[in-house]
């Protein structure tokens, strides 16, 4: 079988038509060129070329052999700079893992600078409750996983918290405390709400109760839901108020309005992690973390290894 060396002095040969100028484009001298070439018609078993002291031109089977011989060598081009983008994480695929509840802020700017930097790398999306994540990860269902903290871990996984929001307040816009800029948490004592319950949002569910429980009383809840957009929407039909982080504002649907909750120490928060397999090698991977902490609030994420 001819080798790429072969291939590469035949084609030289064949885009000059001269064997002097193929001989100084591949910088070597004409004798081992010529014997290259021979050697290779040996191989296939016709000649390749008409040869006279004038003129170098190429036979029928040559001129069906140097199609192939270039569409050959361009594919191994190709093949070679596909390995090496795999290898530097700029192609090959990730498997992102997330829950509804997950920002609606900061991951869709999370995924457009990925997107718009590694455009190679082909991005699939699946949803996974918190509860869910750590074991897909294990399984290697997905290579990373957005979640809201806290998220329980498994051994050879690592989670960073990378980016928080405070809590605000959704209130029907008819609502009697709709005027207020901030409403306080001591306001909702007595008000009906709809809730994500720990079975699909234990993160979300951790930090409102929490702030509840701080404030001496747990929430009068009346609906429970699965989604963000389902709450909202069920508050914009007055069935209660809600509780949630800040990125609920780009909601902003009609008959709804968002306030700052005001409470009684220190602002709570929701804290926004991203988990990983430590012994995922993939330079994809890796890419697609450092742009996560980059794009979140906190710039030194707290570390925890499983």
């Amino acid at each position: 079988m001819p080798d790429i060396r072969q291939l590469e002095r035949f084609i030289a040969v064949a885009r000059e038509r001269s064997f002097r100028r193929a001989a100084a484009q591949l910088h070597i001298s004409q004798p081992p060129l010529s014997d290259a070439i021979r050697k290779l018609e040996e191989e296939i078993g016709t000649p390749l070329f008409l040869r006279d002291r004038h003129r170098v031109e190429l036979t029928r089977a040559g001129e069906v052999f140097v199609g192939r011989a270039e569409l050959l060598l361009s594919q191994l081009d190709d093949s070679v700079a596909e390995a090496q983008a795999v290898a530097t994480g700029l192609s090959g695929q990730i498997t992102v893992g997330f829950f509804p509840t997950a920002t609606y802020d900061v991951l869709p700017r999370v995924l457009r600078t990925f997107r718009d930097r590694h455009p190679e790398v082909g991005l699939r999306f699946t949803e996974v409750t918190t509860p869910e994540q750590p074991e897909a990860l294990r399984l290697k269902e997905i290579d990373v996983a957005l979640f809201l903290a806290p998220m329980a871990s498994v051994k050879g996984m690592a989670q960073q918290v990378f980016h928080k929001e405070p809590l605000i307040v959704a209130v029907p816009e008819d609502h009697r405390l709709a005027r207020r800029e901030d409403i306080g948490i001591a306001d909702l004592r007595e008000e009906p709400f709809v809730f994500i319950p720990p079975r699909w949002g234990t993160g979300l569910h951790a930090h409102v109760s929490s702030a509840f429980a701080e404030a001496g009383f747990a929430p009068n809840v009346v609906e429970e839901v699965q989604h963000l957009h389902t709450m909202v929407s069920l508050v914009a039909a007055g069935i209660g108020v809600a509780v949630g982080a800040a990125s609920l504002r780009h909601f902003n649907p009609p008959g709804v309005v968002f306030r700052n909750l005001r409470m009684r120490s220190s602002p709570r928060h929701v804290e926004f992690g991203v988990a990983w397999r430590r012994d995922d090698a993939s330079p994809a991977v890796a890419h697609f973390l450092d742009i996560a902490r980059r794009t979140g609030t906190l710039t030194k994420p707290r570390k925890r290894v499983g």
